[in-house]
């Protein structure tokens, strides 16, 4: 099978519980042999549009194809998809063994292939030598390497991931990161991976698409939704502090706070909101009037908070550790190239900036 045999296409797939609309209709295209992540707050959809694609959840209405197969209608076993759940599901009483070969000795593989794919699934995981054990003698992020093996072991052409790492600790699961990574590099199935973690969306995917109350806010590369949010929705939920959002008025050559200070010279005229990073804030000798509320130091550099004139909040992240003392006041100058202007209303980016 080719790469492009196993992408996913969704035309105007739409889901309701009763009365209750979850997925008001989306329409994407997943590329084959990629890693794409759906991200979003929790009850955003996520979970439903992946349980829709694994047919795990039947389609109210809409199509999903995966390669040139309409597939809604099919069982789960027929689309070709292995699915990792947040949940572990091992059998505690089978060996890493025979919980990763369970599947295959259902359908009838012979002994012969079973055992030679269970061991080549076990070693691409890291679980060489622990194929007699029980998942009771295994660690989590162990248990959780089972439970990917047991999904690639069926050779699939879609991977499918629903928040398979939240059960992990911060350690275990920037170790995961990274054998999830080498392991699609290795296999080449189309992957999609459900969560809520931002850190997990930028640092896995190929693309991101990022859900807001069912809708696609923004489908792109991870560097497309930190530099260029298409809403301010995005612009906040990507990032860590998330980009700053400060309400201004363009009169033509500049951006100003309410009272007059001058924020950057962008040719624009109207109400706006001006988006800045904070990484895109430097201290400066003379600059937009800042006091101090509260800073953090991390040790590789420094998060600010502050006040501007009008007492709305900025996040300011220094690259070199800057300790300031509650009530310092300071000023700062914006990267111009890095402000990003939205429509108030509609929250929407304004293609011109």
């Amino acid at each position: 099978m080719t790469l492009a045999d196993n992408s996913i296409a969704l035309h105007e797939v739409r889901k309701t519980f009763g009365d209750n609309l979850v997925v008001p209709g989306i329409t994407a295209e997943i590329d084959g042999g990629k890693f794409t992540v759906i991200l979003g707050p929790s009850g955003c959809g996520k979970s439903t549009l992946l349980n829709m694609i694994a047919g795990l959840e039947s389609v109210t209405s809409g199509t999903i194809r995966i390669g040139a197969r309409e597939v809604q209608d099919l069982a789960p076993k027929e689309r070709g998809c292995a699915m990792v759940f947040q949940n572990y599901a091992l059998y505690p009483h089978m060996t890493v063994r025979n919980n990763i070969g369970y599947a295959l000795k259902v359908a009838g593989v012979p002994k012969r292939e079973r055992c030679e794919r269970i061991k080549a699934s076990a070693e691409s995981v890291g679980l060489h030598g622990l194929l007699d054990r029980r998942p009771s003698e295994l660690s989590g992020g162990q248990r959780q390497r089972v439970a990917v093996a047991r999904a690639i072991v069926r050779e699939p052409s879609v991977l499918l991931y629903d928040e398979p790492l939240s059960n992990l600790d911060a350690k275990l699961r920037q170790g995961m990161r990274m054998e999830l990574t080498r392991l699609h590099e290795r296999i080449g199935a189309t992957s999609v991976f459900v969560t809520h973690d931002q850190v997990e969306a930028m640092t896995l995917a190929d693309r991101i698409m990022l859900l807001n109350n069912g809708e696609i806010e923004q489908y792109a590369a991870p560097s497309d939704l930190y530099e260029n949010p298409a809403t301010t929705f995005v612009a906040t939920f990507i990032g860590a502090p998330a980009m700053n959002l400060l309400n201004a008025e363009g009169d033509g050559s500049g951006i100003r706070l309410p009272n007059g200070t001058l924020l950057a010279t962008m040719p624009f005229r109207g109400p706006v909101t001006l988006g800045i990073r904070p990484e895109s804030i430097e201290i400066v000798p003379d600059g937009i009037p800042c006091r101090n509320v509260y800073s953090e130091d991390l040790g590789s550099h420094s998060i600010i908070v502050a006040e501007v004139a009008d007492g709305q909040k900025l996040h300011v992240a220094t690259p070199l550790c800057r300790r300031m003392t509650p009530g310092e006041t300071f000023s700062v100058r914006f990267v111009e190239d890095a402000a990003r202007l939205f429509d108030p209303t509609s929250g929407k980016r304004l293609q011109s900036t």
